[in-house]
């Protein structure tokens, strides 16, 4: 298991059950459950904008996984592939560390599986922590649980990245 932080994840992990672990979830109780997770995503990604690590946190499941499918090499193999809330959450830390700000723009939301999955398509507008743009396109996937993220995929241009962080697989 590889621990490279590719960033395209924060988009998090990125993006969907903050509102509902925190409390954030602004849907009625008599909202259906497509519309708890297509708000609970968006609260997950305002929750990244911020940094909110005690919102991330309360999102993501005991047996949660993250995967970044996309490798900077071009092999089917993933970049990456976290397992545990540990190493989820230790991710999205560096993710954090990693970048000064995190913006999404042109989000576009779609919920299936009766509320149990939702993918997030956006534009990525970061600033690293020493200064630079990191412009990325993202597409994630969430599974829900039990107002839990437990699964996360996260697709990110892996020629961005390798542009502005460069490294071994580059």
């Amino acid at each position: 298991m590889r621990k490279r932080t590719s960033f395209a994840l924060i988009a998090a992990t990125l993006a969907v059950t903050i509102a509902a672990g925190m409390g954030f979830d602004s849907a009625p109780a008599s909202a259906g459950p497509k519309q708890r997770a297509e708000e609970s995503t968006r609260a997950f990604l305002a929750a990244l904008e911020r940094k909110d690590v005690a919102a991330v946190n309360a999102t993501i499941d005991k047996d949660a996984t993250l995967t970044i499918p996309l490798s900077f090499s071009g092999a089917q193999q993933p970049e990456a592939h976290f397992v545990g809330k540990e190493q989820v959450a230790g991710y999205i830390g560096q993710v954090f560390a990693t970048m000064e700000t995190i913006r999404f723009t042109d989000v576009r939301v779609s919920v299936t599986d009766r509320g149990r999955t939702a993918f997030v398509q956006a534009n990525g507008d970061f600033t690293t922590a020493d200064g630079r743009s990191y412009r990325n396109v993202y597409v994630f996937r969430h599974d829900w649980k039990n107002g839990r993220i437990v699964r996360t995929e996260e697709y990110g241009n892996p020629v961005t990245f390798c542009k502005t962080f460069g490294g071994p697989n580059c």
